[in-house]
């Protein structure tokens, strides 16, 4: 195994919040794949902070780690985050510039402890 990339990043819970209940659905649909959307529409409304703050940071974190930062290559839409069957996160891709992308393995950890979450990302190929 050969890393390609670490990235991290943090996020203030309160700010997404405050920008969630301000744009509501835009925000949703502007930053998240619809698998996320589907996955935050089931959850309970205590979690909804958290998920969301959560995945804006490991999309950071993701786009960090392949050295191309959000932009013109990969948007927030092209990374969804995912719990697999056991809760875990899974990274997936759905760049149309970049379909490369997919060939590499993403580990992703997150986590929040009020009022910060925090997204750590390594790629291996």
């Amino acid at each position: 195994m050969s890393i390609l990339g670490v990235g991290t990043d943090i996020v203030q819970m309160p700010r997404i919040d405050d920008i969630y209940k301000k744009f509501g659905d835009r925000f949703l649909h502007k930053n998240f794949h619809k698998l996320e959307i589907q996955e935050f529409e089931r959850l309970q409304e205590n979690k909804k902070k958290s998920f969301l703050a959560k995945r804006f940071a490991g999309k950071e974190a993701v786009s960090k780690a392949f050295g191309t930062g959000i932009g013109k290559n990969i948007s927030f839409k092209d990374i969804a985050i995912v719990n697999n069957e056991f809760g875990a996160p899974v990274v997936k891709i759905f760049s149309k510039t970049l379909p490369e992308i997919a060939a590499f393995n993403i580990h992703i950890s997150l986590s929040d402890d009020y009022p910060v979450a925090l997204a750590f990302v390594i790629i291996s190929v």
